[in-house]
């Protein structure tokens, strides 16, 4: 069973700027605090320097808040980088669930078949109808193309780890491209859409080189 992995330093700890930013709001933070002591008993005993006090107040208060915008920030980061590594391990474990493991055959021969034709392209047209016109199969195909598609859309908006998945999937995007490339353009043709399995198709060309 995967199990999540701890994410690196890298990614966990902040750098460069943010690093010094997160620095700089603890020091403000403790700063802000002892401070904002040292002006209350100011206030009770000094009210000729109160105007000032106050001036100072806001700006600590000013200074505090800034200080818990970055860490909320950084809260959101992290969380979001948590999510990511989420669904990348949720793609890897659907395609090794078993549920899918007779589509995988349908598909690993259907690949092999074609394979065999490659240079008589009116058979595999023949041959790719005759799997169109298999209502099972062809449902087959649909859930997998549906799924690959799916997990293409998360690379391209950024919502997935895409290097991880790269890893995993590229063999696969690019051989499933190929095997069912006839099936695609027919199902693009009848449905009308020119743009369906877009997302797939072009991961398959950008991983490819």
């Amino acid at each position: 069973m995967l199990t999540k992995p701890t994410t690196p330093p890298s990614k966990r700890e902040p750098d460069g700027f943010l690093k010094i930013s997160l620095n700089l709001t603890m020091g403000i933070g403790i700063t802000t605090f002892i401070a904002a002591l040292t002006l209350i008993a100011v206030h009770f005993y000094e009210s000729k320097y109160r105007d000032t006090l106050n001036f100072a107040v806001t700006t600590l208060a000013t200074a505090a808040g800034i200080s818990s915008a970055v860490y909320a920030l950084r809260g959101i980061e992290i969380n979001l980088e948590d999510k990511k590594i989420d669904r990348t391990l949720r793609y890897i474990q659907i395609w090794n669930d078993p549920s899918y493991f007779s589509v995988r055959q349908i598909a690993a021969k259907i690949h092999k078949d074609l394979k065999s034709l490659a240079n008589d392209d009116s058979k595999s047209d023949e041959y790719m109808n005759q799997i169109y016109a298999d209502a099972e199969k062809k449902q087959e195909i649909v859930n997998i193309l549906n799924f690959l598609e799916e997990m293409s859309m998360c690379v391209h908006f950024g919502l997935v780890d895409e290097k991880c998945l790269k890893e995993f999937y590229r063999y696969i995007v690019c051989t499933y491209c190929d095997t069912f490339t006839l099936f695609v353009h027919r199902s693009r043709r009848d449905k009308q859409s020119p743009r369906l399995y877009i997302h797939l198709t072009d991961l398959c060309e950008q991983w490819r080189h």
